[in-house]
């Protein structure tokens, strides 16, 4: 039986804690903002986690450590962070040995977009899956593969950025440097930014904000979330005749939109992937959809 762990998730606009007890359960979910200044933003983060580990232990939880799912690359060592346009305040912060000097318990580091791959592949619909690809569109774009129960690590941890494969060659300017890259055009500040803008809105919106129009027959939301579908297939479709899956889930904020994406996503990738890339591939929406990230940070406690 595996002891429950305190899991984090640092993501670009928010950081969220919680606890996963041994059945994938998670408990005790709380967020700060991701802030920009390294040392207050490490003391609300810790201050964060010894909540969440009061909580825990009040309800009687062994803790066997702490597992961070964090988003961006890793180093070889996986103690901090080193490249992360969204947070690039945080790279090269000594974030595992100041977090094991401040707990005193085993920590973790992983990728956030392997921290999703690995609990969907172990808790959803990854688990009968040999070769396993995980697709989590939120702040980011983020991309994960599990072949026989193991995560792909081609460059810095992960399956390097491929969050970034290019779709659209004469499209916007992403912050990675590139043009056109399926993040920019899939994330979730670009979708609420996009329907701000052709709405005539003056107030800031977040997916959500689009997601709850689309759900109420919106136009624009409807239609900007359809391209953020074909965007996302094109991707996967490329991804698939590299990469070679048997099973595709997507996870993240954008696969509570459903249909409205997903159904197109879809059928954009079994239109566009080769054949055999797409022979005998099952597509779904990630059972464990946004706190995919949070509850996989555990995995590295589990491993075989």
């Amino acid at each position: 039986m595996n002891p429950s762990v305190v899991c984090v998730d640092i993501g670009g606009t928010s950081t969220k804690a919680g606890v996963v007890d041994s059945s994938g359960q998670l408990h005790f979910t709380q967020s700060i903002p991701t802030e920009p200044d390294v040392e207050s933003y490490f003391e609300a983060l810790s201050e964060l986690i010894e909540q969440t580990l009061g909580a825990a232990q009040a309800d009687s939880h062994t803790i066997g450590g702490i597992g961070v799912a964090v988003a961006g690359f890793l180093s070889p060592q996986r103690d901090r962070l080193v490249y992360n346009p969204n947070i690039a305040w945080l790279e090269q912060f000594p974030l595992l040995e100041r977090l094991w000097s401040r707990f005193e318990e085993p920590v973790e580091l992983e990728t956030d977009s392997n921290s999703a791959c690995m609990a969907e592949y172990l808790f959803g619909t990854g688990r009968q899956s040999q070769r396993f690809l995980c697709v989590t569109a939120g702040t980011g774009l983020g991309v994960g593969m599990a072949v026989e129960g193991q995560p792909l690590r081609f460059a810095y941890g992960c399956l390097g950025d491929i969050g970034h494969i290019i779709v659209e060659p004469k499209g916007p300017a992403c912050y990675c440097g590139g043009r056109g890259c399926a993040e920019i055009l899939v994330s979730a500040p670009a979708l609420a930014e996009r329907f701000a803008r052709q709405s005539g809105l003056a107030s800031e919106v977040s997916l959500r904000d689009v997601i709850e129009a689309a759900n109420q027959g919106n136009t624009i939301a409807l239609s900007i979330l359809k391209e953020a579908g074909e965007h996302l297939g094109i991707a996967i479709s490329s991804m698939a005749n590299t990469l070679f899956p048997d099973h595709i889930a997507v996870a993240g904020g954008l696969s509570a939109a459903g249909d409205s994406v997903l159904k197109v996503a879809e059928q954009v990738f079994r239109d566009s992937a080769s054949i055999l890339a797409r022979s005998g591939v099952s597509f779904s929406r990630a059972a464990l959809g946004p706190s995919a990230t949070l509850i996989g940070a555990v995995w590295p406690f589990w491993k075989s």
